[in-house]
């Protein structure tokens, strides 16, 4: 009886793996789109994500005192200042407060200029600028 039982668990193993070796081998072989849209480099959603750990302190609304005018930092054009609010970027002290690496990730996120922010400043007329 256990012999028999042996046999008829070997045989379903041998015919799952041939299944699944027939399987993948016919897949491979009807896969005729090698360039998947969904991680193809020019889809927006994969493109200059970055690091999550490198991401700056975000908020989900502005402090009930308003959000503060981002433009007066030179090169913050209205343009990238929603952009920045729409990250969730609102006020002076959020930018003080970012690392090298919080940077580099708001420059690839929002595709600007490499260096950009270090380079124009950002961070110190943030902390010069900034009221808390």
């Amino acid at each position: 009886m256990i012999e028999i039982a042996s046999q008829i668990i070997l045989c379903l193993s041998i015919a799952a793996l041939i299944g699944f070796l027939i399987g993948f081998l016919i897949g491979r072989a009807l896969n005729t789109n090698k360039n998947n849209d969904i991680y193809n480099s020019n889809n927006y959603k994969y493109q200059n994500q970055g690091n999550i750990y490198n991401k700056p302190l975000i908020r989900s609304i502005p402090r009930p005192s308003g959000k503060d005018d981002l433009k007066h930092i030179e090169s913050i054009t209205s343009e990238l200042e929603e952009k920045l609010n729409n990250l969730g970027i609102y006020h002076f002290d959020q930018i003080a407060k970012w690392s090298t690496k919080n940077c580099r990730w708001v420059e690839e996120y929002l595709i600007l200029e490499d260096n950009m922010i270090n380079e124009n400043d950002w961070i110190q007329k943030a902390k010069n600028l900034s009221t808390i």
